[in-house]
């Protein structure tokens, strides 16, 4: 007898972060691929900014599970256009919620550490988010959306993600690791912190959450240390065996951004290392483990 695996609906399975769940969700789940430019067995195609296309597809999928990937991710594009980030960001939670409620479906919701304000650092669950600027203001309306209206949702707050390139659009390091390979200096901030996620480490966390329903609320996965851009550069230099002297210090205070940016929005990720029995990686292991799978 066949046994049909439950579904589950992953917005954004085209971009950073969907494009590495796709192949560790398949199997256990039916999963239907959600986005603009999806294509192939189990797609939809999804547009945020309408209500209707999202409705159309989640109903077309029937899911059990919504992942939801999707999103206007780049502060400087949703502060220049703030009507469209509202309807990508925070209608369409909004709408994934309603629906969610009404089915029973579980809501999985990524954010992000920009909703902190920076001024403390190392934030925990327990720290009230106060953002600053149209994208970071939005991520936590859609924080609050998901919980409330799709009773047990988990929001899954991530810092700036790094990981192999998949075809999407490239991260911070792929930018970086091109420079430095061509003997060019690289910028990077001293006066800037973050947690960054090793984006490769996030399907075995999903895994985890979707083994376990109970766990619900608000969670952080960031990476093991607290550093500035300038440290993480240099680290990152070091073990993919560039040149370390080609990072030069920079400040964010000189820089200028359409959307602020935290000084310190590093995350403290214990609480759900502690609920999963996963330990985020090092900047050092996450890099190594990077240029392994570089070559």
């Amino acid at each position: 007898m066949t046994i049909t695996p439950p579904a589950l609906l992953l917005t954004g399975a085209t971009g950073y972060i969907g494009r590495r769940l796709v192949p560790a969700l398949q199997g256990p789940w039916r999963v239907f691929r959600a986005s603009r430019t999806a294509a192939g067995e189990g797609a939809l195609d999804l547009d945020l900014a309408d209500s209707d296309s999202i409705r159309r597809a989640f109903d077309a999928a029937a899911p059990t599970v919504v992942i939801h990937a999707g999103g206007e991710s780049d502060p400087d594009a949703c502060e220049k256009d703030p009507d469209r980030a509202k309807r990508v960001n925070v209608d369409a939670v909004k709408t994934l919620g309603l629906l969610c409620g009404a089915s029973g479906a579980r809501l999985i919701h990524f954010s992000t550490d920009l909703v902190f304000d920076g001024e403390r650092g190392w934030y925990t669950e327990d720290d009230a988010p106060n953002p600053g600027g149209v994208y970071a203001r939005g991520k936590a309306a859609s924080e609050e959306a998901a919980l409330v209206r799709a009773p047990g949702a988990t929001v899954l707050r991530i810092s700036t993600a790094y990981g192999r390139p998949m075809g999407g659009r490239p991260g911070f390091v792929d930018s970086m690791r091109a420079r430095l390979a061509a003997g060019e200096a690289v910028s990077a901030f001293t006066d800037q912190w973050r947690t960054s996620t090793a984006a490769d480490q996030l399907p075995a966390v999903v895994a985890k959450l979707l083994a376990d329903p109970d766990l619900g609320g608000v969670f952080h996965w960031g990476g093991a240390e607290r550093a500035t851009r300038f440290e993480t550069a240099v680290t990152f230099a070091r073990v993919m065996g560039f040149d370390e002297n080609l990072i030069h210090p920079g400040r964010a205070v000189d820089a200028t951004f359409a959307s602020p940016r935290p000084r310190d929005s590093s995350l403290d990720s214990s609480r759900l290392a502690a609920a999963i029995g996963l330990a985020p990686l090092t900047y050092e292991v996450g890099f190594a483990a990077l240029r392994g799978a570089w070559g």
